[in-house]
């Protein structure tokens, strides 16, 4: 009786840790560009939720604008959220939030956007603008090097429970090695 619901624990713990384990991990990318097109200044921010492959993001927030606008989350009613990791880069991405369409917490005020799609020759191009229903995407006078879009892996993703669940599994070896001693 004992061994039959020792096994079935000790299987239903490996279950648990097989499936944690096969879990996509989530990715988050910190970014920073030149805010050439719409008003000047350096923004900063996270994308978050992402996974390998093509994948909506889970959240793309503002944590700086030297220009003084714009900061806060954008995932409220995205025009257009796709992004593209290969190999942990991230290659392909449109990202559109228009102010407009969101609703509180999210900000309303503003407009940001990330496009890899070329356009008069600029490619990875950003931009964050002060109007809630308009930004400028593209100019034969702003240059991919002007815009400087940069991504870095926020962190390394770990899916956390399936430590636990092996630390079941040893928990359950202890108490069976005492009782049988």
């Amino acid at each position: 009786m004992m061994r039959s619901l020792l096994t079935r624990f000790i299987a239903v713990f490996a279950l648990v840790a097989a499936t944690n384990t096969a879990q996509a991990a989530l990715l988050d990318y910190t970014f920073t560009f030149e805010n050439a097109l719409n008003g000047g200044g350096t923004v900063t921010g996270i994308v978050r939720g992402l996974t390998e492959g093509t994948s909506a993001a889970s959240s793309v927030e503002v944590f700086s604008n030297t220009a003084g606008f714009g900061v806060g989350e954008y995932v409220g009613s995205p025009v257009a959220n796709f992004w593209t990791v290969a190999g942990g880069i991230i290659t392909d991405f449109e990202f559109v939030s228009f102010g407009v369409v969101n609703s509180a917490p999210a900000v309303t005020d503003s407009t940001l956007l990330f496009r890899s799609a070329e356009l008069n020759g600029t490619f990875f191009r950003a931009g964050l603008s002060d109007a809630p229903n308009s930004v400028t995407s593209g100019s034969a006078l702003v240059s991919t090097e002007d815009i400087s879009l940069s991504f870095a892996p926020a962190s390394a993703a770990v899916p956390a429970p399936a430590p636990i669940a092996l630390l079941g599994l040893a928990l359950v070896g202890l108490v069976l090695r005492r009782r049988a001693s």
